[in-house]
């Protein structure tokens, strides 16, 4: 059984990891962000951040400097770094 603390730290998790979604509105298409949620939805953090960088690579989607320093921060331990799509730090916004 968790904890209060370890509780309180998953629901904080879990909405910062809303928040760069929500952030990405204008970013992903509404069947993208349907899909990234989908799997935030049922806890499977780590492959919606998966899913969400390689939306990102393979659609040629363009997001801030700072949304990739989220998604990489959030995915660390979640996501293995070869399970990342190639070029991901091509797709920033000069």
């Amino acid at each position: 059984m968790r904890d209060a603390n370890e509780t309180r730290a998953m629901v904080e998790y879990l909405q910062k990891v809303r928040s760069l979604v929500t952030s990405l509105n204008d970013t992903l298409d509404a069947s993208e962000h349907a899909e990234v949620e989908h799997y935030i939805d049922h806890n499977e953090i780590g492959e919606a951040l998966r899913l969400l960088a390689w939306i990102i690579v393979e659609h040629d989607k363009r997001i801030s400097a700072a949304a990739l320093a989220k998604l990489r921060e959030y995915a660390d331990g979640l996501v293995k770094p070869q399970d990342m799509p190639p070029g991901l730090d091509e797709h920033v916004d000069p």
